[in-house]
C-alpha cells in the first residue's frame, strides 16, 4: 500500500513571514497542489457557511427564475450557467452541475479600448436572494487577498520584487464560480465523470468544496487521485499561466469531477491577470522568445466550454483577432 503525504501550508504563517518565498512554487512544482489552512483571519467559518447558504437558496429556486440571469444574456460572462450549457469534453459521461459565475467588479472598457469580448464588466445578482451579492463579493474579495499574498511569495521566490505582478492586476480576468452538483441516480459507476478532465486556464485556483468528488491526475504514477476535503480550507491548484511563466517547472494540474449522485457544492476562484497582459517566461527559467496573451488563452478555452461563446465567435458578434486553438496545449498527460 502506498501512503501519500498531503502538502499543507498555513496562511497565518504566510502572513507572518514564516513561509520561505520559494516554498509555494516548489510545492506546486512537486505536487501540482497544496492546501491552505488557518484562514480564519481572512475567510471566517461564517463566511464559508454563508456562501453555501446563499448558493443553496439560489440553486433551489425555479429554473425560470434562474434563467433570468442566464450567462448568455450577459456581455461580460456573468450569471447563471444551466446544466444544458455543456462544453466539448470527450470523457464527460453526463453533466450534472449548474453554476453561477462572478468576475472582478468593474465598468466595461471604454469603446476606444474594447473589442467587445474582454469579459470585463459589472456582476449581476438576483435581489430576491437575500445577502447573495454581499456574501459573494465578500468571498471574492477574500480569495483575491489570499491570491495577492501567494503571488507576492511566488514573485520573491523567482528573484523578482514582491510587487512584480501588480502591474497586471488592475482589472484581472479572475473569476469565482458557485457550482452546484445536483443530486441524481443516473450514474452508478465509480469513474463516471460529471466534469471532464481539464486544467485551469489561469495562474492558479483556490477551491473550497463541501464534499469529495474532485480527482487530480498524478503524473508520476499516471493515476487519478481523490482529493480529500478539509473543513474551512482552500485547495490550491497550479494553472496554465503559471506553467507558462515557469517554463514548465510547475505543471498545470489536470483534474476532473466524478459524480457520487449526492448533492455537493464547489467554489473555485480562478486567479488571473488582466485580459490583455502579454507574458513571457520568467528569466529564472531560461531564455525564451515565446509569448502568450492571458485573455486570448482564456477566451480560446471558454470557446470550448460555453456554447454561447462559440456562437458569438463563430457568428462574428465577437470579432476575435486571434486564432482559436483546437486544443489546450497545457492539458497533456
Amino acid at each position: 500500500m502506498v501512503i501519500h503525504s498531503i502538502p499543507v501550508i498555513s496562511y497565518e504563517e504566510i502572513i507572518s513571514g514564516d513561509v520561505a518565498p520559494a516554498h509555494v512554487l516548489e510545492t506546486l512544482a512537486e505536487t501540482g497542489y497544496f492546501y491552505l489552512s488557518d484562514l480564519d483571519k481572512v475567510i471566517s467559518p461564517q463566511l464559508f457557511k454563508a456562501l453555501q447558504d446563499v448558493s443553496k437558496s439560489f440553486f433551489d429556486s425555479s429554473l425560470e427564475s434562474k434563467m433570468e440571469y442566464y450567462i448568455g444574456d450577459s456581455d461580460h460572462h456573468r450569471g447563471y450557467v444551466p446544466v444544458t450549457e455543456q462544453g466539448a469534453y470527450g470523457d464527460e459521461s453526463i453533466r450534472t452541475y449548474e453554476a453561477f459565475d462572478i468576475g472582478y467588479e468593474a465598468e466595461p472598457l471604454p469603446p476606444d479600448r474594447s473589442l467587445g469580448f474582454e469579459l470585463i464588466g459589472p456582476n449581476r445578482y438576483p435581489a430576491r436572494i437575500d445577502g447573495m451579492a454581499a456574501t459573494a463579493e465578500a468571498y471574492y474579495a477574500a480569495n483575491f487577498t489570499v491570491s495577492r499574498h501567494l503571488l507576492r511569495l511566488i514573485a520573491q521566490g523567482v528573484g523578482e520584487d514582491e510587487e512584480y505582478f501588480d502591474r497586471w492586476i488592475t482589472r484581472p480576468a479572475s473569476q469565482l464560480r458557485l457550482i452546484h452538483y445536483v443530486p441524481n441516480d443516473v450514474l452508478v459507476n465509480s469513474d463516471d465523470t460529471s466534469m471532464g478532465a481539464h486544467t485551469d486556464y489561469e495562474l492558479f485556483t483556490l477551491i473550497h468544496q463541501t464534499s469529495p468528488g474532485l480527482l487530480a491526475y498524478d503524473r508520476p504514477t499516471r493515476t487519478w487521485r481523490n482529493m480529500p476535503v478539509f473543513k474551512n480550507t482552500l485547495l490550491v491548484l497550479g494553472g496554465d499561466m503559471l506553467q507558462f511563466l515557469t517554463g514548465g517547472k510547475v505543471k498545470s494540474l489536470l483534474h476532473r469531477v466524478i459524480t457520487t449522485g449526492e448533492e455537493r457544492y464547489s467554489f473555485p476562484f480562478f486567479m488571473n491577470l488582466d485580459f490583455e497582459t502579454e507574458l513571457r517566461v520568467l528569466p529564472k527559467f531560461g531564455a525564451s522568445d515565446e509569448r502568450i496573451t492571458v485573455g486570448h488563452h482564456l477566451l480560446g478555452q471558454l470557446y470550448r466550454d460555453f456554447p454561447y461563446i462559440k456562437e458569438r465567435v463563430d457568428s462574428g458578434k465577437w470579432p476575435v483577432d486571434f486564432a482559436i486553438p483546437d486544443r489546450n496545449v497545457f492539458e497533456q498527460l
